[in-house]
């Protein structure tokens, strides 16, 4: 009666365990995630990509290899069979209309596995291999981004290092610029002390002029005032003499 109740309890929890052992590397996975321990610095091997080998969709294909040398290839089987038998002759597990619906439902599963089983797969492969390309042409745009990224970084890196060459030229660049400010400062004050000094000759020759005139008129005037009328004729008749007398020195002179 106890194993028929505890059997019974079994079988009322399977579904939830059965549930339980698919969602148990989910939950795996989450309390990775949100794990806030020291992380392990060994690398997690990945998930299987495909499921080991099983026989009748059930049973592990290493449960078979495990009895091979000791009960050879018949063991498996006549196990099972002999398993099954004893939980029956004991009344361990009790035939049921459950059991009847248990049996309809797995063998409706399977016809649906066997029949549609092939074609399901390869649509999910093809949505996970649409999922696949996808997440891998993200993958390839966010790759190629960070060597933009780091192409870049080590662009900046490299005028970075050559900075010193730029300040060496805006110094250069003020260097020349300050020396022909100077320049033309020094230019600016020669030409105003020339243009001073310019105006000074020309202020100095123009009074000299002036002065020059000024003391020719002046004489010219009073020995003009100086002359009598009577000197005056006697000059002009004295220069008249002495053409004359130039005059017949010429004529005398033999003709060469």
């Amino acid at each position: 009666m106890l194993s028929r109740v505890v059997l019974s309890a079994a079988a009322t929890a399977a579904p939830s365990l059965r549930s339980a052992a698919l969602l148990g590397p989910g939950v795996l996975q989450a309390t990775r995630i949100f794990h806030t321990g020291q992380p392990s610095l060994a690398p997690v091997p990945p998930l299987p990509e495909y499921g080991g080998k099983v026989r009748h969709g059930l049973i592990p294909e290493e449960f078979f290899q495990f009895l091979y040398p000791k009960t050879g290839v018949t063991g498996p089987y006549v196990l099972g069979t002999g398993l099954i038998l004893y939980f029956l002759s004991k009344e361990i597990y009790v035939v049921t209309p459950e059991t009847i619906s248990a049996v309809s439902t797995i063998g409706l599963l399977v016809y649906v596995i066997k029949k549609y089983g092939a074609s399901i797969g390869e649509f999910a492969d093809k949505l996970n291999e649409q999922k696949i390309a996808q997440l891998e042409e993200a993958k390839q745009a966010s790759i190629k981004s960070i060597q933009d990224a780091i192409n870049l970084e080590k662009s900046q890196q490299t005028l970075v290092q050559k900075r010193h060459y730029l300040f060496d030229v805006q110094r250069n660049n003020i260097a020349m610029a300050l020396e022909v400010t100077y320049r033309e400062r020094l230019h600016r004050v020669y030409r105003e002390v020339k243009n001073r000094l310019d105006y000074q000759i020309s202020v100095q020759n123009m009074m000299r002029r002036k002065e020059q005139e000024h003391m020719i008129n002046w004489v010219e005037k009073h020995v003009v005032q100086s002359i009598s009328a009577q000197q005056e004729k006697e000059t002009i008749a004295k220069c008249i003499s002495d053409l004359k007398l130039l005059a017949k020195k010429a004529q005398a002179q033999p003709v060469m």
